[in-house]
């Protein structure tokens, strides 16, 4: 009888690994890096301390125009709830500060406002809030970041992003 090689193997000839006849539901094959394993459970505390921030969406818009008091929207693909708003100038901005304030189904979200200063800023000038409460979004729900049109810098414009833990 001629030696088969696994890797010219098909079909009916493929096997199992090692152990799976044995191995209980819901299980993978753990290396241990000695030639050898074994099948485990692998807990959710194990996946997220593996893979950093395995449960973050970031979602993104340009809030075009500060100086006009305008709404801007972009859609919660998965349900979640919003841990952070951050904005980013293209330019400075003059005169007054202007206030972006996230909303969800025309609620504010509590602790989601953020006022860009007119006062040093520039191209780059990054602002954050972190929302404490009402934040929580549901699959296809619009988030709405509200600004009050405070500068009167005409064409400047904001990118926004908004940072989700889904659930």
């Amino acid at each position: 009888m001629a030696d088969v090689q696994h890797n010219t193997m098909t079909g009916a000839d493929l096997h199992e690994p090692k152990g799976a006849g044995a191995a209980s539901a819901s299980t993978v094959y753990v290396a241990n890096g000695s030639g050898t394993g074994t099948w485990q459970k692998i807990s959710t505390s194990e996946i997220d301390a593996t893979f950093n921030n395995a449960n973050l969406l970031a979602m993104t818009l340009d809030f075009d125009d500060l100086a006009t008091a305008h709404s801007r929207f972009v859609v919660a693909p998965i349900a979640g709830t919003i841990t952070k708003i951050y904005s980013v100038l293209d330019q400075a901005i003059a005169t007054t500060d202007t206030i972006l304030t996230a909303k969800i189904a025309g609620t504010n979200v509590t602790s989601g406002a953020i006022t860009i200063a007119f006062s040093g800023s520039a191209a780059g000038t990054v602002d954050v809030a972190t929302p404490s409460g009402a934040n929580t979004v549901t699959a296809g729900q619009a988030i709405e970041i509200a600004g009050d049109g405070g500068t009167n810098t005409s064409d400047a414009h904001a990118n926004i992003t908004i940072l989700m833990d889904v659930s």
